[in-house]
Order: C-alpha cells, then sequence, then structure tokens
C-alpha cells in the first residue's frame, strides 16, 4: 500500500513530479529559442514561416519514433530482451528519413509545401531549405527513443536529462552563431538537428549496469513489438498532425505569411509555459490506484495546470505581452499585434492540456488504450470540421490557428473525461491503493 505519508502528500507529489515538469520545460526551451532567434533574421516572417512549416512536416515523420521509449522501458522491465527493439526501431526511422529526404532534395518538395500546405514561393524555399537539414531527424529519434527506454528501465534518468539539457545548449549555441549569415528557416533546422545529434550520441553512450538486454526464450520475448507499437505510434502521429492542419489552413488565409509566423511564435510561447503539466499521463499511470488518490493527484495536477494558466493570462496583458514579444522574439509592431491577439486564447492550454494527459494516463493504466486513440481520432476530426468553418470567416493572424488548437483539446479533453466517469471511475472507488513503482518513469532519480 502507498505510504500515505510519502508519495500521497503533497510533498510527495512534488517529488515525484518536479523532475518530470523540469524535463519537459528542458524539452519545449526548444521553441521559443528558435524563434527568438530565426525573428533576427533578415527576412523574419519568412524565416518563421517556412522553418513552422517544415517542422510541422518533418513532425509527422519522426513523432511515431517517440513510443519507442516506451516499448523498449515496457519491454525491458518485463525481463523481455531489448534487440527486437531494435530491429524494429531503427528500419522505421529509417524509412521516415527516406522520406524526408524526397520531400527535400526531389520535386516532392513542392507538392507537400506548395500543394499541400499551399504556402507561396518564398515561404515554400524556406521550408525545402530547412527540410535539407531536418531529414535526418527521424532516424535519430529513432535511436535516441530506443535508448532512453534502456536507461529509464535501468533507472538511470539522469544521462536523459544532462542529454536533454545538452542538446538545448548546443541548439542555443548553433541557432544564434549562425544568424552571422544573414538567417533563415535553414538556421533553426541546423539547430535543431545539431542538438539532436548530441542528445543520441549521449544517450547512446550511457551505460546500464546490471540490466540484462538480452534474455532467454519467454513469453514477452515472442511479442510482436509493431503490433505493440501501432496504436501508441497512431495517437502520437495524430498529435503531431495537429500544427500541420492548422498551417495548411492559415496558408489559406488573406495574408498567410504574417500568420504562420504569429502562429509559431505563440505556440512557441505557450507550449513552453504548458510543458510543466505534460508529464501528467505518469502521474495518473503511477500514482492513482483508488478513487481518493485519484482526486489527490487530479487535485494537485490542477494546480500546477491552473499556475501555468494563470502566467499566460499574465503574459496576455497588453502591457506585458507587447515588450516580451517585441524584446524576446524581436517581432515588429505588425506581428506583435497578430500574435498578441491570440494569446489570450493560448492561455487555456495548460489546463486543456493537463486534462487530456492525465486521463490518457488512467486509461493506459487501466489497459484500454483504444480509448485514447479514439480520442486522438475524436480531437482531430472536429478540428478538421472546425476549420472548413473558418475558412468561410474572415478572421486573421494567428487567432483562428490558436482558436483551432483550443476547440480540438476541448472535444478530446471531455470525451476522455466522460468515458472515463463509465469505464475507469467503477473500477477506482472499488480499488484499494497498491504499491507502485514510480522509479520506473522518466524524470524520476
Amino acid at each position: 500500500m502507498i505510504n500515505p505519508g510519502g508519495l500521497l502528500t503533497a510533498r510527495g507529489f512534488a517529488r515525484f513530479y518536479t523532475p518530470l515538469a523540469a524535463t519537459s520545460l528542458l524539452l519545449t526551451a526548444t521553441n521559443p529559442i528558435l524563434a527568438a532567434a530565426l525573428a533576427r533574421s533578415a527576412d523574419p516572417v519568412t524565416a518563421l514561416a517556412g522553418y513552422s512549416v517544415a517542422f510541422a512536416v518533418c513532425g509527422v515523420l519522426y513523432a511515431p519514433l517517440f513510443v519507442m521509449q516506451q516499448v523498449a522501458a515496457a519491454r525491458l522491465l518485463a525481463e523481455a530482451s531489448f534487440s527486437p527493439v531494435r530491429r524494429f526501431a531503427y528500419p522505421v526511422g529509417a524509412v521516415m528519413s527516406a522520406a524526408g529526404a524526397l520531400i527535400a532534395f526531389t520535386g516532392a518538395g513542392d507538392l507537400v509545401f506548395g500543394r499541400v500546405v499551399g504556402v507561396g514561393p518564398g515561404v515554400l524555399n524556406e521550408a525545402v531549405r530547412a527540410m535539407q537539414l531536418l531529414w535526418p531527424v527521424p532516424v535519430l529519434t529513432a535511436v535516441r527513443a530506443a535508448h532512453q527506454g534502456r536507461l529509464v528501465a535501468g533507472h538511470r534518468t539522469f544521462p536523459i536529462a544532462a542529454a536533454t539539457g545538452g542538446r538545448t545548449g548546443v541548439l542555443a549555441l548553433v541557432s544564434f552563431a549562425l544568424l552571422a549569415t544573414g538567417g533563415g528557416a535553414w538556421v533553426g533546422a541546423a539547430a535543431f538537428t545539431g542538438g539532436l545529434i548530441v542528445e543520441t550520441l549521449v544517450v547512446m553512450w550511457s551505460r546500464t549496469p546490471g540490466l540484462r538486454l538480452e534474455r532467454g526464450d519467454c513469453e514477452a520475448d515472442r511479442e510482436n513489438v509493431a503490433r505493440f507499437s501501432a496504436p501508441l505510434m497512431v495517437n502520437v502521429l495524430l498529435w503531431w498532425a495537429t500544427p500541420l492542419i492548422i498551417n495548411a489552413v492559415l496558408a489559406r488565409t488573406a495574408d498567410p505569411d504574417p500568420a504562420l509566423a504569429a502562429f509559431g511564435v505563440v505556440e512557441a510561447m505557450a507550449w513552453f509555459v504548458a510543458a510543466p503539466v505534460g508529464q501528467l499521463q505518469h502521474a495518473g499511470i503511477a500514482l492513482v490506484e483508488c478513487s481518493e488518490t485519484h482526486r489527490r493527484v487530479r487535485g494537485w495536477g490542477a494546480i500546477v495546470a491552473l499556475s501555468m494558466m494563470a502566467v499566460l493570462l499574465v503574459l496576455s496583458v497588453p502591457a506585458i505581452r507587447g515588450p516580451v514579444l517585441h524584446h524576446v522574439f524581436a517581432l515588429d509592431a505588425g506581428l506583435v499585434a497578430l500574435a498578441g491577439a491570440a494569446l489570450p486564447i493560448a492561455a487555456a492550454y495548460p489546463l486543456l492540456y493537463a486534462i487530456r494527459q492525465y486521463y490518457q494516463g488512467l486509461f493506459v493504466r487501466s489497459g484500454r488504450t483504444g480509448v485514447v486513440g479514439a480520442g486522438a481520432v475524436l480531437r482531430v476530426a472536429s478540428l478538421v470540421a472546425a476549420a472548413l468553418a473558418v475558412r468561410t470567416t474572415d478572421l486573421s493572424g494567428a487567432v483562428p490557428g490558436v482558436g483551432l488548437a483550443v476547440f480540438g483539446l476541448t472535444v478530446e479533453g471531455a470525451f476522455l473525461v466522460l468515458y472515463s466517469q463509465r469505464e475507469v471511475m467503477p473500477e477506482l472507488r472499488a480499488s484499494r491503493a497498491a504499491a507502485v513503482n514510480p522509479e520506473a518513469f522518466e524524470g524520476v532519480t
């Protein structure tokens, strides 16, 4: 049984959750750093818009490979072998990188960026240049995620945090150093790929003493890794497809380039502030054993989410957002107005994201991962339907993009909460608190 003086106190929750929140902040610091650097390019609007579009396409290619961390950790903790994960992850990453290379170096780039996304010639050229440096990202992500899972299973989370910090530092140095060339979307791509290479090498070289990576014949080793990974990959793929869908909508507005640039800045700023709630999924999996622990963890998670929401609301005040957007991101008055108008709407991100992550954790804990996938499908479907309606309005700037994101998260969150009342809560009310092992989750040391 969980010690009531340990994990189920506010202090215990803080000890569990603070390292996770710090890891998320380091990861999401990437976006505002790159946005701040690209905004200082010779042509900031085109650079920001071009990188935003290229990264959205690249994200669709590499995001499904994130789940290799969960797959590797789960198999090793179940005393299965590590090699099947590598044999699956590495080739899939290579195929995704090959697709990125086709977009970067062939006419497929014109098709994807020009026709599918719908950007103009200037942004298209910037996006293609960025993609020529981003195409290795999927295979690097596959390697990194697999070895992160190995480290998690070996309870060695410090190298993961160190690698993330190293990536962020390299990314910042490279992005601002390359501005001497005049900048452009390719600067952001070079910095992102360079930082990811450093992170991947660190986790690959980190050892896991005492963890047996290869096992004899056992039931877990006969599990089909592809079948195990597929539902998780679909969920992540749909999440990363969202900015691509929104970019396609903004690219068809009356003044697309400033709208894309402003949306990229708002997303970078808002998701950085919302990052601490991103690990609530782990809290839902590791800490919730009955209705009482559910009530406590949900309450503490709400405090984190509402605190981050308050930060964004303060940053949305005109007297504050103007100087922040101008000095941090070097935006001109026009882009400050377009981005600033969307910030109050983006203040809903932390709360909606917290609901999504926490309730997804409850469903994963109960073994109902299909509900998680269904929620993601519903979110994307509702977002696309709303996008068709937005196209008939006169909305401009970043407001329609942020509004679509908020609408999709609201629909998904409502679905998860309502469905949990029928599927999860009866089990939690009937359960007694049982012992958990929080050290199996990334960020806990």
